[in-house]
This record gives C-alpha cells, structure tokens and sequence, in this order.
C-alpha cells in the first residue's frame, strides 16, 4: 500500500512539474518566437527548457546522500541525543 501511495505522489509531482513547465513555455512564447527568428535552432530552444529538467536532477543528486544518512540513523541513538 506504501508503494502505491508513493506511486501516486510521483505521478501528481511529475503532473505538477509538467504543468509548471507547459506554462512556462507558454508564457514565453513571444521570447522563443524572437530568439528562433534571430536564427536559433530548435536544440537551442529545446535546451533553454530542458534546464527546469536539469535542476531537478540536480535536486534529486543532491539530496540522495543526505536521504541516505537519515535513513541509516539508530533510533535509540537518536532518540538519546535530545
């Protein structure tokens, strides 16, 4: 049940980055229209959106070793240190 519940949170999150994202294009399309119209390929344009998918990865890199180390924690040890 855990995992199905973890399931749907992943999939609401990447609906809500998606969202964010569609919108964000959207509202700079006039921006992407110009910077094609000054000789921009599609790579370019494709690059400047797919940096919201690098800081994510980036994010998720990150916090991979701390998530790490909590998840190693004694709890009596933890509990002792308060």
């Amino acid at each position: 049940m855990l995992a199905q519940v973890a399931g749907v949170a992943l999939l609401l999150s990447a609906l809500g980055v998606y969202g964010v994202v569609s919108h964000m294009v959207s509202r700079r399309t006039h921006e992407i229209g110009i910077r094609m119209a000054m000789g921009a390929t599609r790579g370019d344009v494709q690059g400047l959106v797919v940096c919201a998918g690098l800081l994510t990865l980036a994010t998720a890199v990150a916090s991979w070793a701390p998530a790490r180390r909590a998840s190693r924690v004694d709890p009596l040890v933890a509990l002792r240190s308060e």
